[in-house]
């Protein structure tokens, strides 16, 4: 063979293996043929018909940048299960493009080196691009130890108190304020109605730390030295009063329920009178059998709520090609555009994530509907339009949802007697002590 052939031939050769060693060819990242994402979150159906519409209308508008751009979205179960995978696939190599997220999950994938900062696609927008999202929202994304912009926001909840109208009309019954108001409400239902639970709580988690945030109790801290607080006199004198009014009868949490079932399915079971739960999830708090009233949930002091910012985020896996990393970057913006983020919020009981959305027409529409036009999803915008001055964040750091999951434990395990207060709030701290990088 000729030194002329031989030339020609090996790079030959070489192109041909090196495509059959990638099963034919991969095109899925966009830079010789169609961008391919993937995009893991929590959506049950109806929100997931949203946003899947919104999938649609981004491959038509975006035809020309993106010609045929294959989009996969998959519902990975709930946001422990999104993170559990997300945790699997980063040293696997197999994790989406894009994600839902909550910020104690990104600081796990930070710290992992798994995720983009988003802030160099920020910067080449047009000026101004950020100021038009929610400051609070927003500002969420920052809250890492390592500087940058990590996660965007997409849709935002917080926590409403759900209760039965048509039985709180018929009993004169006044929505509470305040968390002793809450107790006397909850003893004179018991009174009425013995067989019933007054309160359920979806969430034992946000209990613990919502009612730490209102009472001052330390739960974490941003010190990487001094990172876990809540092993303290004052929190297991919190936890023991609400054993107490568990026994009493007077409420019960999801941790603490048979099957461990949602307190909005007991809600709307009639089995409980009221319900605090995610207004993401307003829509498990409808049913056909009597009216339901929404209102902030109590605070400790009147008129100084502190309600729990929740509701998803989305982040960008660093491993991607430029490519399919800017093709996400532009489905973010175009599903959390102002007539998106209102949309969605309008059909799902989420906020709208842009002020523009607020003052769109149909928002506008949806927040002042009355009578006949207006749902249950229409009372919530109003009630959450007020809260959004009065929300709190927990510090975030590896470790955070670890902390999160374990005080939730420590509710469950006290109101059902498996642990004694001590016992749980020591096992709770040792395993978030686990949990911290070596």
């Amino acid at each position: 063979m000729t030194s002329k052939k031989r030339a020609i031939i090996l790079p030959l050769l070489l192109t041909l293996l090196l495509a059959g060693c990638d099963g034919g060819g991969s095109t899925s990242d966009g830079e010789s043929g169609p961008v391919e994402l993937t995009f893991w979150h929590t959506m049950g159906q109806a929100n997931q018909t949203v946003v899947r519409d919104m999938i649609a209308n981004f491959k038509v508008d975006y035809a020309e940048k993106y010609p045929g751009i294959k989009i996969t979205d998959s519902m990975q179960g709930g946001y422990d299960d999104l993170f559990s995978k997300i945790k699997s696939a980063i040293p696997a190599g197999t994790t989406p493009t894009m994600a839902f997220c909550y910020p104690d999950h990104v600081a796990h994938y930070i710290d992992s080196g798994a995720v983009e900062n988003l802030q160099n696609y920020v910067d080449a927008e047009e000026a101004g691009f950020a100021d038009d999202f929610v400051s609070g929202y927003w500002n969420e994304g920052r809250e890492y130890q390592n500087p940058g912009l990590y996660s965007v926001p997409f849709s935002k909840s917080t926590e409403a108190l759900f209760y039965n109208k048509t039985f709180f009309d018929m009993h004169s019954l006044e929505v509470p304020t305040t968390w002793n108001e809450m107790l006397e409400l909850c003893r004179d239902i018991k009174a009425i109605a013995p067989n019933v639970t007054p309160l359920g709580y979806d969430s034992d988690s946000n209990l613990y730390i919502t009612l730490s945030e209102q009472l001052g109790i330390p739960y974490t801290s941003s010190n990487p030295e001094t990172p876990f607080l809540f092993n303290n006199n004052r929190a297991k004198e919190m936890v023991t009063y609400l054993k107490d009014l568990y026994d009493e009868g007077l409420f019960v949490t999801k941790g603490a329920s048979p099957n461990n079932s949602y307190t909005s399915t007991q809600f709307t079971e009639g089995k409980a009178m009221m319900t605090i739960g995610s207004t993401g999830g307003t829509s498990y708090n409808q049913s056909p059998n009597f009216d339901v009233g929404v209102a902030i949930p109590p605070s400790y002091v009147a008129d100084e709520p502190a309600v729990i910012s929740q509701g998803p985020s989305i982040t960008i896996f660093s491993r991607f090609s430029a490519r399919q990393k800017e093709a996400a970057w532009d489905l973010y913006k175009y599903i959390s555009n102002t007539a998106n983020s209102a949309r969605y919020s309008i059909m799902t009981g989420y906020e709208p994530v842009r002020t523009s959305s607020y003052a769109t027409e149909e928002y506008q529409m949806h927040l002042n509907a009355e009578g006949a036009n207006a749902n249950l999803f229409t009372n919530v915008a109003k009630v959450t339009y007020t809260m959004r001055d009065s929300y709190f964040f927990s510090p975030v750091f590896v470790g955070s949802a670890v902390a999160r999951d374990q005080v939730g434990g420590i509710i469950s395990n006290v109101l059902l007697g498996t642990k004694s207060v001590n016992e749980a709030f020591e096992d709770a701290l040792i395993e978030c002590v686990n949990s911290l990088p070596e």
